[in-house]
């Protein structure tokens, strides 16, 4: 589940749906995530269902980051899972970063060699 981890950033991808039993694996995921990690990047490009055990993992691992100083972003939401956050008014409360540019943005990072590599070792 946990593709990329360094003391800045870590990134989560998922894959299939997002429902009771991954979600439970997601929120033990994200409970064991130590700090300081500034940014949890959670991968949505793989997922094509969620439901509203998915939903409530999402809003525990913002809990969760919000409480460790972090801060928690979906990445790549393919529009099944986009259209259920924007329905619940989800999409309000998450921070969504759809392409690398953004996510380069978010990171504050000028190189796209250096994000892909930092956010997936195996792309560069």
């Amino acid at each position: 589940m946990i593709a990329y981890h360094d003391n800045q950033a870590v990134l989560i991808q998922l894959s299939g749906q997002l429902d009771l039993e991954t979600g439970k694996a997601l929120s033990q995921t994200l409970t064991q995530l130590e700090s300081p990690q500034g940014l949890w990047i959670l991968d949505l490009s793989q997922v094509d269902f969620i439901d509203s055990a998915g939903l409530s993992a999402l809003i525990t691992g913002l809990h969760l980051a919000n409480k460790r100083q972090s801060r928690l972003v979906l990445h790549r939401l393919k529009p099944s899972v986009r259209l259920v956050l924007e329905i619940t008014r989800l999409d309000q409360v998450f921070e969504i970063i759809d392409t690398v540019t953004d996510l380069e943005n978010t990171l504050n990072v000028t190189d796209e060699t250096k994000v892909l590599a930092s956010v997936n070792p195996l792309a560069a």
